[in-house]
């Protein structure tokens, strides 16, 4: 269980709030209790989340979902409000380990279990499927396991079998490496896919490991639908159950029933599990009843938290049970938690990877106000850039972003700590952003770095941060190779970020789609998943067209793909064809909606492509801080501080800096370390003035939106939003 933090209520209807189990896009899971005693885990949505009609027309659906599954192996409903303001849904709190950190922390189960464990799931499947649903992301965290036997748990996803409406949401639902192969190719589904699904977590209880390996989603998606699953380190017995849920096709996998009956077997009682596993339990049961009671608090959101130091609104507080204090109950003074943190000065001693993060300020760089106490405790940032190479004005852009957000950190006096920024100019290429890497990740200070760079540039780095447990939280970059134990991306992947071009599409029932790859590995990122999406759940007709970015038969590509009268065009490939593409399509005469991906924002296309240019619309991960209403603050502060109007990525470079100042407020921990902070900010979800952030805990990929709208009008980009409805 994590503490509270920032903006958590303190009572939840007649549920008080003990701590955060869990944070994602749409909302937090809090730990509650009733006036009874009784532990309950509420999942509380986003206040933004529920002002969407259709949102909290979802929400009513899964929990009358949850409410349908009668059986002992799925985590029961006893309470739920979908119209309240923020609505939520409480379920009985299982204090066990989930499946997957009862692997990780103790290996593979034996044998019984594993058996033991597919009979029990098998039948809470059963249950499911005979309630008319689906659960669509069975995974071993959704397992969560109790002496009695495990819980399914995480019915967010589930959906009737006789509904019939799907949504451009659905084109891929699940977790990659435990969902079906209709699942990764976005066909529909039915009671077989959970069944192969139960097979991934059953290979995982024996093997720890998937069997269809790991790595990029795109990678795993494709193993899923064509190779045959790993099963090396699976014990001959289970072979044959888990060879008949992964069979390929849906019809010759086992019914839940048939598979609970094969697995029946001491599926019941305390040994069903190994000694290490119970007494993993036992310990967090344990430390479950022994919270205290807890009396009623209050707990303010820091003024700043929304706004620039400057911004002129009023401080908002976070509802609660508590008095109005009138703010003053905030986070403490710099000199009380100096004094919290270096009683004993001993300890600020730096030792190896785990050197603690807060020091003391050597008074270097650009770092704001000037500090009145030298003793202050310092939180050192690194940022690594393309400063002076070919991408030196997202590099430039970050940099001041960074450097705002951290001369108001340092502006503020009720802030327990100090900002400090070290830039590395990796000059955009590997060599250079190897050396980058090296540089900061050697100083032991550093809590984590901001990435600004290119794809060939954050690719080189992440052995060196690896090796170090540094975090990259990168802004710019989307390549879904570089998924990894540190790197956190602060944006859609190249393979999601063409989502909301989906919806653009359906919105405008548009046809026959001309979707061109110009063969470089961007573009193959872009398109493929994209493809499977439109064929599959959007059952729109694809018509698939290379064009290389190098020139190689242009004219004669372009000229076969009007031909076949396409509906609308869309372009995924990299910068490099894009203008000489757009010109090529401007002389075919062809007028119909023209779309791109996010390499196309960029000045560089409509200076180069000219007239050609107009009319394209354009996604983009990267708002317009002159335009989007969330930005204005921010956009002011920029001003007075460059004299100019803010760039592409200076916002969420200073969104970044922001999040990792709020995760490290919360650790609990007065000396922490890089280790400490990389599975915090994980678990974060965080508003920006960009958008909001929220991260996949297993390999660190963005959670989210963050995709917006633009159209080239003038030669310029316009700004239209992330709502495809209004494009």
């Amino acid at each position: 269980m994590q503490p509270l933090g920032p903006g958590d209520p303190a009572r939840v209807a007649g549920y008080r709030v003990l701590g955060r189990l869990g944070a994602g896009g749409m909302g937090v899971v809090l730990l509650g209790r009733s006036a009874g005693g009784t532990l309950v885990a509420v999942k509380l949505i986003r206040a933004e989340y529920a002002d969407d009609a259709s949102f909290r027309a979802r929400f009513r659906r899964e929990v009358a979902i949850a409410r349908r599954v009668r059986t002992r192996y799925a985590v029961p409903v006893v309470d739920a409000d979908t119209e309240a303001a923020a609505p939520w849904l409480a379920t009985a709190f299982v204090p066990g380990p989930s499946l997957a950190d009862a692997v990780a922390t103790n290996g593979p189960l034996p044998v019984r279990s594993v058996r033991a464990l597919g009979g029990m799931l098998a039948e809470a499947l059963e249950a499911v499927h005979s309630a008319g649903m689906v659960h669509r992301d069975v995974k071993p965290g959704n397992v969560l396991l109790a002496a009695d036997g495990p819980r399914l748990i995480d019915f967010g996803i589930a959906r009737a079998l006789d509904d019939t409406v799907l949504t451009a949401a659905d084109a891929v639902v699940g977790s990659p490496g435990f969902l079906s192969p209709e699942q990764a190719q976005g066909r529909p589904v039915g009671p077989p896919s959970d069944v192969f699904s139960l097979g991934c977590v059953l290979v995982h209880a024996a093997a720890g490991t998937r069997p269809f390996g790991s790595g990029p989603v795109e990678a795993m998606l494709f193993r899923t639908v064509h190779d045959p699953a790993r099963l090396d380190g699976v014990p001959a017995e289970l072979r044959p159950v888990v060879d008949a849920c992964l069979a390929k096709e849906p019809g010759e996998r086992p019914t839940a029933a048939q598979l609970r009956a094969t697995c029946a077997e001491d599926a019941t009682g305390p040994a069903w599990l190994p000694t290490s596993v119970t007494h993993l339990i036992a310990e967090r049961s344990a430390r479950m009843l022994a919270l205290p009671e807890i009396d009623a608090t209050h707990v303010d959101r820091p003024a700043h938290a929304d706004r620039p130091a400057h911004a002129d609104r009023p401080t908002r507080g976070v509802s609660s049970d508590g008095p109005d204090t009138g703010g003053r109950s905030g986070p403490p003074g710099r000199r009380r938690m100096l004094t919290y943190l270096v009683s004993g000065a001993a300890g600020l001693t730096v030792a190896g990877s785990t050197a603690w993060l807060i020091g003391r300020d050597d008074g270097g760089g650009d770092n704001g106000a000037r500090r009145r106490d030298t003793t202050e405790p310092v939180l050192h940032l690194g940022l690594q850039a393309d400063l002076s190479g070919p991408g030196r004005r997202q590099g430039k852009a970050a940099e001041q972003g960074a450097r705002l957000a951290v001369a108001e950190h340092n502006a503020r006096d009720d802030e327990p700590f100090t900002l400090a920024l070290t830039t590395a100019d990796d000059r955009g290429d590997a060599a250079g952003a190897e050396s980058a890497a090296h540089r900061l990740a050697a100083d032991e200070r550093i809590a984590a770095v901001i990435g600004a760079t290119g794809a060939d540039a954050v690719g080189a780095t992440l052995d060196t941060y690896d090796g170090a447990g540094l975090t990259l939280v990168s802004v710019l970059d989307g390549d879904i190779r570089h998924l990894n134990r540190v790197l956190l991306c602060a944006r859609p992947n190249n393979a999601l970020q063409m989502y909301p071009v989906a919806q653009y599409l359906g919105l405008h029932d548009l046809d026959d789609i001309a979707l061109v790859d110009d063969e470089s590995e961007y573009g193959r990122q872009v398109t493929r998943l994209f493809a499977e999406g439109l064929r599959g759940t959007g059952g729109r007709n694809v018509l698939p067209e290379t064009v290389p970015a190098d020139g190689r038969d242009t004219d004669a590509r372009v000229r076969d793909m009007i031909a076949r009268s396409p509906g609308a065009v869309v372009y995924g490939g990299g910068p490099d064809g894009m203008a000489r593409f757009a010109r090529v399509l401007a002389k075919t005469g062809y007028r119909g909606p023209r779309i791109a991906s996010q390499s196309a924002h960029d000045p560089g296309f409509p200076a180069r492509a000219g007239a050609a240019a107009e009319g394209w619309l354009v996604v983009s991960t990267a708002t317009d801080p002159s335009a989007a209403p969330s930005t204005r603050a921010f956009t002011r502060a920029f001003r007075t501080r460059h004299r100019a109007d803010p760039p592409s990525f200076a916002a969420e470079a200073y969104d970044v800096v922001r999040l990792v100042t709020s995760c490290v407020r919360t650790l609990d921990r007065p000396r922490p370390t890089r280790h400490d902070l990389v599975p915090v900010l994980r678990r974060t979800t965080y508003k920006g003035v960009s958008k909001s952030y929220a991260f996949e805990p297993e390999n660190g990929g963005y959670v989210g939106e963050g995709v917006f709208f633009y159209r080239v009008t003038g030669g310029r980009f316009r700004f239209l939003g992330s709502d495809p409805r209004k494009v």
